[in-house]
C-alpha cells in the first residue's frame, strides 16, 4: 500500500470509494458530472407515486447481512439481495434464514449472493456435499432465475431474483460469470415489476463494478424498483428515469478515463457534457413548468447492503420504498 493510501488520501482498492485526489487524478470532469446528474435527480423529486386509489405496498430492501443481523422496520415485503453469510456453509445460512423467518413481513424473499456457496453446486463446499447438508427455506421464497407474483393489498406484483455475478474472487465464490459472457440476454420476464439482483447495474451504485450486461436488461425491462447489493460502499437510493439524460450520464461514466490533463483539454467528451447539461434542465423545467410537480414515469435502484464499506461490521439502514 502506498504512502498516499495509508495516509488516506487515496483508496486503497477498487471496491473502496475514491477520494477527492481519486477524482482529481483519475477524471475530474466523470466526478463534476456525476454531482451534476445526482443534483438534477434531487431537483426532479421522486420517479413515481403509489397508485392513488390503492393503499401503498411496504417494500423494506437488506443486503449483504453476511453472518450479522439489523432491526428491521415492519413491512409488507421483505427482501434479501444476497451475500447472508461470509462462510457460504449451510449451517451458517440456517442460521440466517431463521433470523428472517422470525420477521413479521408477509412476504419474505431471498436471493443468493457470492459469498453464499450452498446454493451453488458449482462452488458448495466438500463439508456440505459429504453430509449432504440441507437448509429449510419454509416461510421463505427463494428465488434463483425465477419468479414470485405476489397479490398484496388488492395488487399483484411480479418479482423476478437473479444471484448472478461477474467474477470476482475465487471458485468458493457462487454463480459468477466470465466478464465476456453475456448471462443477461432477455433473461427478466418484460412483466417484471421488482428484479432482485446481488450485482449492481453499471455506473448506478457500483464503484464502477456493476455489469453492463445486467445495465441493457433493466433498460429493456425498466422495472419500478431494482433491490442490489455487493458493492457495500455503494450503499443507497437513486432514481432512474430510463430517458436521454440517464443515456448521456452512462455513456459519459462509460468513457475511458482520461486523467487531469486530457479531462481539461477540449475533447468528445465535452460535447456529451453539454448534452447532459442541456437535458438535465429541460427535464427539471418539463416537470416544474409543464408537468407540475410530480412524476410517475421512472424506477427506483436500492442498493441494500447492510455491511459498512470493508469494515466487517453491519450498520441498520434497511431501504424503504412504496410502490
Amino acid at each position: 500500500m502506498g504512502l498516499l493510501s495509508r495516509l488516506g488520501l487515496r483508496r486503497r482498492d477498487q471496491w473502496e470509494p475514491p477520494t477527492l485526489l481519486d477524482h482529481l487524478l483519475i477524471s475530474p470532469l466523470t466526478f463534476l458530472v456525476v454531482k451534476f446528474y445526482y443534483f438534477i435527480l434531487f431537483l426532479r423529486g421522486n420517479p413515481f407515486h403509489p397508485p392513488p386509489n390503492k393503499a401503498p405496498i411496504k417494500v423494506v430492501c437488506i443486503s449483504d447481512t453476511h453472518e450479522q443481523t439489523v432491526p428491521i422496520p415492519s413491512g409488507d415485503i421483505l427482501i434479501h439481495a444476497g451475500d447472508l453469510t461470509d462462510s457460504g456453509t449451510a449451517a451458517d445460512i440456517q442460521k440466517q434464514l431463521d433470523w428472517l423467518k422470525s420477521q413479521p413481513h408477509p412476504v419474505k424473499i431471498v436471493i443468493a449472493g457470492n459469498h453464499d456457496s450452498y446454493f451453488d453446486p458449482s462452488s458448495r463446499l466438500d463439508q456440505d456435499i459429504k453430509n449432504a447438508n440441507k437448509v429449510d427455506l419454509d416461510g421463505l421464497i427463494y428465488l434463483e432465475s425465477s419468479m414470485t407474483v405476489q397479490k398484496i393489498k388488492d395488487r399483484e406484483l411480479h418479482i423476478f431474483g437473479v444471484p448472478d455475478i461477474p467474477k470476482t474472487g475465487p471458485k468458493s465464490f457462487a454463480f459468477q460469470y466470465a466478464n465476456d459472457e453475456q448471462p443477461w440476454l432477455s433473461k427478466v420476464p418484460p412483466q417484471t415489476d421488482i428484479l432482485i439482483t446481488h450485482s449492481p447495474p453499471k455506473h448506478h451504485r457500483d464503484l464502477d463494478l456493476g455489469c453492463p450486461h445486467l445495465l441493457r436488461e433493466v433498460w429493456r425491462v425498466k422495472p419500478r424498483l431494482h433491490v442490489f447489493g455487493h458493492v457495500h460502499w455503494g450503499y443507497g437510493k437513486e432514481s432512474v428515469f430510463f430517458d436521454d439524460l440517464q443515456t448521456v450520464y452512462e455513456r459519459l461514466l462509460s468513457r475511458p478515463k482520461a486523467g487531469l490533463i486530457q479531462d481539461i483539454l477540449p475533447s468528445a467528451a465535452w460535447i456529451d457534457v453539454l448534452r447532459l447539461i442541456y437535458h438535465g434542465v429541460d427535464s427539471v423545467l418539463w416537470k416544474w413548468l409543464m408537468g407540475g410537480p410530480g412524476s410517475n414515469k421512472g424506477s427506483v435502484m436500492v442498493n441494500a447492503a447492510q455491511m459498512y464499506g470493508n469494515t466487517g461490521k453491519v450498520k441498520t439502514r434497511p431501504v424503504v420504498v412504496y410502490l
